[in-house]
């Protein structure tokens, strides 16, 4: 491996100020410099090196206190991302709708490399719920939301993809095979308890709006209480689920996916 190239041939220096960016959270954002050493794992000399660098551009900076800071190059960053990855008001609707009928929890994911991600999400109405966040990266190795996604694939980066997700969480690779084929089979999956135990998750494929090609395949599910999602429940939530994705293709999706 080339020192300046990470392993699957990016460039390494970005990788790791990704990572010394990432390891600031709402709850940390003021980190001493070994706080940044330990959590990334990186020689103290790189990240004194990383943190000299991102100061430069305004993405963190360090006080006389010696402590290091998320820096006002991100106020910029955060706003875009926000125009780019908001779901449309009248789709937000429309996943309420969803939520307030199924008394469960409505995710909108999307693929990140072995990951998948949050991108908008109305809560379940109940207090006992399924609890994840916009934004939240989530294993793309259990869960119907995970296999549905992968059943988007072309077969070649399906079968690539289920190597390196099964390599990276452990997890076995024939089990992927089959939650994936199934999802394909059925056009929406619903798993029990893969992720965490006692919840269980719903979904489907949200269709291409007319007319656009998405950049990248959505997916559409509820989760919640293992106890709620009784067999004669099912094909319900999966009425449910499947009109309320067809409705937010033709509501609009986050302008990311266009």
């Amino acid at each position: 491996m080339s020192p300046t190239t990470d392993g699957g041939g990016g460039i390494r220096a970005v990788s790791r100020a990704w990572q010394v960016l990432r390891t600031f959270t709402p709850e940390r954002m003021s980190l001493t410099l070994n706080d940044l050493v330990h959590e990334t794992g990186l020689p103290r000399t790189t990240v004194l090196r990383l943190v000299e660098t991102l100061a430069g551009e305004g993405l963190v900076e360090s006080g006389a206190d010696g402590r290091v800071r998320v820096g006002t190059s991100l106020i910029a960053f955060a706003a875009f991302a926000e125009a780019a990855w908001t779901v449309p008001a009248a789709s937000m609707a429309r996943m309420r709708a969803l939520a307030a009928e199924t008394g469960e929890t409505v995710s909108l994911y999307v693929r990140e490399g072995v990951r998948r991600v949050v991108v908008g999400q109305a809560p379940s109405p109940s207090t006992l719920r399924h609890v994840v966040e916009p934004g939240d990266a989530l294993t793309m190795g259990v869960g119907s939301a995970a296999y549905v996604l992968l059943s988007l694939e072309p077969a070649e980066e399906r079968e690539r993809l289920v190597g390196r997700i099964a390599e990276e969480s452990g997890g076995d690779p024939d089990a992927l095979r089959a939650g994936t084929d199934a999802a394909a089979e059925r056009g929406w999956c619903v798993t029990h308890g893969q992720r965490e135990p006692g919840n269980s998750g719903l979904a489907v494929p949200v269709p291409s709006p007319a007319g656009a090609v998405l950049a990248r395949p959505a997916v559409l599910a509820v989760g919640g209480p293992t106890v709620r999602f009784t067999e004669d429940k099912i094909p319900g939530f999966v009425h449910a689920v499947l009109r309320c994705a067809e409705d937010i293709a033709r509501t609009g999706l986050p302008p990311a996916l266009y």
